[in-house]
């Protein structure tokens, strides 16, 4: 089993949804960055690092200032992946990036790279599924799960194809537009995650406007296998928190995983 799989299986061992939490790589600066991050991992079942891009189409605000200030400070692809290398051994680690780092290096030296360093996922939100299938293909050659994204924009039938193709988790985005914190959750979150366990064989993640304890419980208790936190970790992050402070919201997301339970 890879370490996603079994990431998922270990939390609903536990009967709670996984919970994967989302970094900047770099964020704040390359020295502080993996305080911040090992303190993020230690209450997280999957943390995802993000590469910082110059064009980032899928983040709201709150990451777009995280990749601003980490491609400010000088942070670099590799030092992403020599960060990851060291979360990997704690936690497993998803990559996120844009299509442009990846073409760059290369698609089969940036996912040997990815390997490398013990990445275990793989998310590139600009990249077409069909535009996407050697990507897959050099993925899978390599023990890396290529992890798809689907919206409430995505129809039935194509939905069915992201669900067949993604690989450790299916990555539902909850709400149009881009990622950032919600005062409510996304209305349509709950409805979504019913709708696509209906047509996924590998577990249900949802992300983009989650960004509370009392969210993520609401999650947990509609059968989410997964949730994604970002801008409100980054946010705290990029405002000067303590790596404790930090950690602490995290450990209360964790809590909240395990539905109303743990927020009552």
């Amino acid at each position: 089993m890879r370490r996603l799989s079994e990431a998922f299986s270990r939390a609903a061992s536990e009967g709670r949804t996984a919970l994967i939490s989302y970094v900047m790589g770099g964020d704040p600066h390359p020295e502080t960055f993996l305080s911040y991050a090992r303190s993020v991992a230690m209450h997280s079942d999957i943390v995802e690092v993000g590469i910082p891009f110059s064009d980032p189409i899928a983040d709201g605000p709150s990451i777009q200032a995280a990749g601003v200030r980490s491609l400010a400070s000088g942070t670099r692809v590799r030092q992403v992946l020599d960060w990851c290398s060291s979360l990997s051994i704690s936690v497993p680690v998803v990559v996120m990036c844009y299509y442009n780092t990846v073409h760059r290096m290369g698609e089969q030296p940036f996912v040997s790279e990815l390997a490398g360093s013990g990445v275990s996922g793989l998310i590139v939100p600009d990249l077409p599924l069909e535009e996407g299938r050697e990507l897959r293909r050099t993925c899978a050659r390599n023990a890396v799960d290529n992890i798809l994204l689907a919206s409430p924009a995505t129809g039935e039938q194509r939905a069915r194809r992201i669900a067949s193709s993604t690989a450790g988790f299916l990555y539902v985005v909850s709400r149009y537009g881009t990622t950032g914190e919600g005062n409510s959750l996304p209305e349509q979150a709950v409805g979504l995650v019913s709708t696509y366990k209906k047509i996924s064989a590998l577990p249900v993640a949802v992300g983009f406007g989650i960004s509370t304890p009392d969210h993520v419980s609401r999650l947990a208790e509609s059968g989410a296998d997964g949730v994604v936190i970002g801008s409100a970790i980054v946010s705290r992050i990029g405002a000067g928190q303590s790596f404790e402070h930090v950690g602490t919201f995290v450990s209360a997301l964790r809590q909240a995983t395990a539905g109303k339970r743990a927020v009552s």
